[in-house]
């Protein structure tokens, strides 16, 4: 019979068990199977488009990773790598919703994400059901989770 574990109070805090630890690989499991698979597209725009997207992004489901691009001269010049994430179910909605203002996303190759992608945003995306917009500048995982 195995001795029976107690759980300790230090500092006001309860030190670990084997009970813990179980319960988390078991969270962890449970998590990895709710991944959804996903479909993302590459895309450069300006600012202009950028808010459009975001616009776009509040009725149709779609998540979003922004990097800024240094443009020359002038602010307005500024442009963003945007990658769109999408479930393939979707994915003439997230199309067509975008093409109406202006984002030609039918012209850039759609690739799958991988499962198990080792990029910590996509997993976030993938298990995160809403819609999340991610600036790769401030990110640091889960960061812009989009309410609605």
């Amino acid at each position: 019979m195995a001795p029976a574990v107690r759980k300790v109070v230090v500092d006001g805090f309860f030190t670990p068990c084997i009970e813990d630890d179980m319960e988390w690989v078991e969270t962890l499991q449970e998590l990895q199977g709710r991944r959804r698979a996903m479909t993302k597209r590459s895309i450069e725009v300006h600012g202009r488009e950028l808010r459009k997207v975001q616009d776009v992004q509040e009725k149709v489901d779609f998540s979003v990773t922004c990097t800024v691009i240094v443009g020359r001269g002038a602010s307005r010049d500024t442009r963003y790598r945007l990658l769109i994430y999408y479930e393939p179910r979707e994915e003439l909605k997230v199309l067509s919703a975008l093409g109406a203002v202006g984002v030609n996303l039918k012209a850039c190759e759609p690739k799958a994400v991988e499962l198990e992608s080792p990029i910590q945003e996509e997993q976030d995306i993938m298990l995160i059901p809403q819609p999340l917009f991610i600036d790769m500048e401030e990110s640091t995982t889960l960061a812009s989770l989009v309410q609605r």
